[in-house]
């Protein structure tokens, strides 16, 4: 594994990591330009296996991470590439210039920093691959710098015709956001399929057991009973049913936990 990037790095440094690949490529062999390692953790990073990409991605925040779980759930979703870098790296500091804005550069030095995106994704359309770049921020950080940066990220796709969006907390789908993360732990589970039941299997026992006035809890207890399977693992088995578009479960409905009621979508609604 490579060592954590430079904190303080020179035009040269950059031109090497630059050189080696970081925030260029796609699919598995993507290598995010920054990171868990590279950024001084705050207690809010996150490293998440994508199921669509076949790797681990590294979020820097928990925003982040929040906006790729509906990214990773978004059926129309065939690539995430995060920490994606705005390249040649000469563009953004002439745009900064032209605007008259001071362009970013690497605390304690005077080297320009690589901009970057937060989630590059592609997007299957009827007509084709459609890119999408995000940039994620908390309503409480778009103070007037983070702004001027922001200009400039926008102004990089705008100019390739690339659809870019701010994505803040205010207009996120919470309940959504926070039900695939309940459930995130069956994307790094590896399930022996050969010695136990289906994710599918699973689902459709928790529903015929489910009852208005029943918990999460007690639901999953007593389907892992009858299909004699730890709880854990029924857990992972239900996830991977949610995540897989296999399960009744509304999570669009409210936030569900442990001791929550547990709403259903009613048959025939197969909306995502």
């Amino acid at each position: 594994m490579a060592g954590v990037k430079a904190r303080k790095p020179t035009p040269e440094i950059v031109a090497r990591w630059l050189k080696a690949g970081y925030g260029q490529g796609e699919g598995a062999k993507y290598k995010p330009f920054l990171y868990v390692r590279d950024v001084p953790s705050r207690g809010t990073s996150t490293m998440v296996n994508s199921r669509i990409t076949g790797r681990t991605h590294h979020y820097l925040s928990r925003q982040e991470y929040r906006e790729h779980l509906l990214a990773e759930y978004d059926k129309s979703t065939i690539d995430i590439r995060e920490q994606y870098a705005l390249l040649p790296w000469e563009e953004t500091l002439q745009t900064a210039k032209r605007l008259g804005i001071r362009p970013p550069t690497y605390p304690g030095t005077r080297t320009p920093q690589v901009m970057t995106t937060d989630l590059l994704l592609s997007k299957h359309r009827p007509d084709g691959i459609e890119l999408v770049a995000i940039s994620v921020k908390l309503e409480s950080d778009l103070t007037p710098r983070n702004l001027e940066k922001l200009l400039i990220e926008k102004i990089y796709w705008n100019e390739r015709g690339i659809h870019w969006r701010l994505a803040t907390e205010k207009h996120r789908p919470e309940a959504r956001v926070n039900n695939l993360d309940f459930f995130s732990l069956s994307l790094n589970y590896n399930f022996d399929l050969k010695s136990g039941p289906t994710p599918e299997k699973f689902s459709r026992c928790f529903e015929k057991n489910h009852k208005p006035n029943l918990t999460f809890n007690e639901i999953l207890k007593t389907t892992a009973r009858e299909l004699e399977i730890d709880n854990s693992l029924a857990h992972a088995l239900l996830g991977k049913a949610v995540w897989n578009g296999a399960s009744m479960i509304d999570i669009d409905a409210g936030i569900l936990n442990h001791r929550s009621l547990v709403p259903l979508k009613k048959r025939g609604d197969s909306s995502v």
